[in-house]
């Protein structure tokens, strides 16, 4: 079974992850023994949005629809007061709009969105980070039992 972290779950006695196979959420009790694949997830509203690495690199996907973030895509977070507005854009077109209630913090003297807490802000910053693709393309060594899976998610 394939396993990744849900991105907001953090509990030390019962963790949730979601199967990539069968894109189902699952709640792991600290008793049983999981292996956890390189990634994070969200359910919003009953979506599964999330971030995986695979042997191809980095592969964004939403329920059933899977793109590996190589080029021709583009993650946005646009302001407007309360609300933030997450956009994937794939080849051109707009793939995903989420409209959300912003999740803040203070720092310093300004309210700045919270990258703990807030999936679709993290996954903007993150994709800028010079180490983001290599951290999410498995090498030889990393390579599990279930790869299939993943090369076929990437495909």
């Amino acid at each position: 079974m394939t396993l990744i972290r849900n991105f907001r779950h953090r509990s030390t006695f019962v963790s949730k992850g979601l199967d990539l196979l069968a894109m189902k959420e699952i709640e792991v009790g600290r008793e049983k023994q999981v292996n956890f694949r390189r990634g994070y997830y969200i359910n919003y509203k009953g979506q599964m949005i999330g971030i995986v690495a695979t042997p191809k690199g980095p592969l964004f996907f939403c329920n059933g629809d899977n793109y590996l973030l190589v080029d021709n895509f583009s993650f946005q977070l646009l302001h407007d007061g309360k609300k933030n507005t997450f956009l994937f854009t794939w080849e051109g077109a707009i793939k995903q709009k989420i409209i959300y209630t912003r999740m803040l913090y203070r720092k310093e003297d300004q309210w700045v969105d919270d990258m703990v807490q807030d999936f679709f802000a993290w996954l903007v910053a993150a994709v800028k980070r010079k180490k983001f693709y290599s951290f999410y393309t498995l090498n030889e060594n990393e390579l599990q039992d279930d790869d299939v899976i993943m090369l076929k998610l990437a495909q």
